[in-house]
């Protein structure tokens, strides 16, 4: 569908680079507090389990709450910043988070958690999604890149934050405290400065390169159903939704107890070691793409992350007799090879108009991430499946071998994502090759 593009871009808009970077570095910053959010149930797994009186399904399904209302909403708020711009919904979103979090933290009963991480989940749905809408809207396109390579550095950070540091502030505070007395006022923080400082797009610039009045919701509709009745879409998506499956049910939820329990260690230790997943990520999401860029191939840089990321993972859960050191290695050279996945994102708005890739990148996010809302209380039931009763200090004891039973999921989804490589095409640009708007 060609449609007429107006004339105001970001590339003939007069602004200061250093205003571009400062509004666009709030939306940023909330990607990278809602990975916080996200990661908080993995360093107080034992917490939650004895306050709330729960085995490990129960938790899992607890923290996959978040994952239920931030895979849902994807497209609706894809949609709806398309529609009305990221600012307004920004603002609401992070007031959402902080509001779901100190409901989490004074819960008395499973339920009431449920529901604040549910509150949780809803408005982080905002935060990448806007942090590349404002991308598009404050800077050139050939500034996009390094825009969405920034974002998952915050989101990196953020990540790191939610392991090791977090889990040290809660064995110094206890976990109630730590999200009342620190988190939530780091929200609040921020969400003052996402109020009082993010704009849409520098003055007299039209959104996303379309007149406003272009951007009826019968043309958001087309685009949609374009996008779901693309097979090609779907593959790409449910290639990243295997390949991020480590990440939700290892590395953010039973990592850390899966670690501490294999060597002895104490919770923030073994965050030490997840947290150099992330690590991993930040260095192999420029690393990824510049190999991506540099071979003019996008499918084969995803073959290479998902054979890699198998043989990793694989080692890291399975081989016995890992010394300390490298486990850390291992996790770094595994957050590496996780880095071709967010491939897919420049993947599917290859595939799709100019007008229409907000409302791709939040449906193939949807995907992903849709997947962690079974996969996270999946290895709790295999936990507990496995478990052979044990209490200890009124939480149940899972040994290592119980926690690598449940994890086979790991190693099976990367191996299925490979196999999803038979449907996806290569979509690098091809040269002198122009998209429609």
């Amino acid at each position: 569908m060609n449609k007429k593009r107006t004339s105001s871009s970001p590339a003939n808009i007069s602004t200061s680079p250093a205003k571009a970077w400062f509004t666009w570095s709030f939306a940023a910053l909330f990607y990278l507090y809602q990975l916080v959010l996200r990661n908080f149930p993995g360093v107080m797994t034992e917490d939650l389990m004895r306050d709330f009186s729960v085995e490990a399904c129960t938790l899992g399904i607890l923290s996959a709450f978040y994952l239920l209302s931030y895979s849902s909403l994807q497209i609706p708020v894809g949609l709806g910043m398309d529609k009305f711009g990221p600012t307004r919904l920004l603002r609401g979103a992070i007031l959402l988070c902080c509001v779901g979090t100190t409901l989490f933290a004074i819960a008395d009963s499973f339920y009431l958690a449920c529901f604040g991480r549910f509150l949780i989940g809803m408005g982080a749905t905002c935060a990448f999604l806007g942090s590349v809408k404002l991308g598009t809207l404050w800077f050139p396109p050939e500034k996009l890149a390094l825009v969405v390579g920034l974002t998952m550095v915050a989101a990196t950070v953020g990540a790191m934050l939610g392991q090791a540091p977090l889990a040290l502030l809660v064995d110094i505070l206890g976990w109630r405290e730590a999200l009342l007395y620190v988190v939530v006022p780091l929200g609040v923080f921020l969400a003052a400065g996402i109020w009082f400082f993010v704009k849409d797009g520098p003055r007299g610039y039209a959104r996303a390169g379309v007149a406003p009045s272009e951007v009826t919701p019968k043309l958001l509709l087309v685009h949609l159903k374009d996008i779901v009745t693309n097979y090609r879409i779907w593959a790409i998506g449910f290639y990243g939704a295997l390949m991020y499956l480590p990440m939700l049910a290892f590395i953010d939820l039973w990592g850390i107890p899966f670690l501490s329990e294999r060597y002895g260690i104490d919770r923030a230790t073994a965050g030490s070691m997840t947290t150099m997943y992330y690590i991993g990520i930040g260095i192999g999401s420029p690393l990824f793409a510049l190999i991506s860029n540099a071979l003019k191939k996008r499918k084969l840089p995803m073959i290479i992350g998902a054979v890699f990321s198998i043989m990793l993972n694989a080692v890291a859960i399975y081989m016995p007799d890992v010394p300390p050191f490298y486990m850390y290695v291992l996790l770094l050279a595994a957050g590496i090879s996780f880095s071709s996945q967010p491939l897919i994102f420049s993947a599917v708005c290859q595939l799709t108009p100019l007008s229409s890739n907000g409302t791709v990148v939040s449906f193939t996010n949807m995907l992903v991430m849709i997947l962690g809302v079974l996969a996270q209380p999946l290895v709790g039931w295999f936990l507990d499946l496995s478990w052979g009763g044990h209490i200890v200090n009124g939480v149940p004891y899972y040994t290592v071998e119980d926690y690598r039973f449940a994890l086979l999921v790991v190693p099976i989804s990367l191996i299925l994502s490979l196999v999803l490589m038979v449907f996806i095409p290569e979509t690098f640009p091809r040269p002198g090759a122009k998209k429609k708007a």
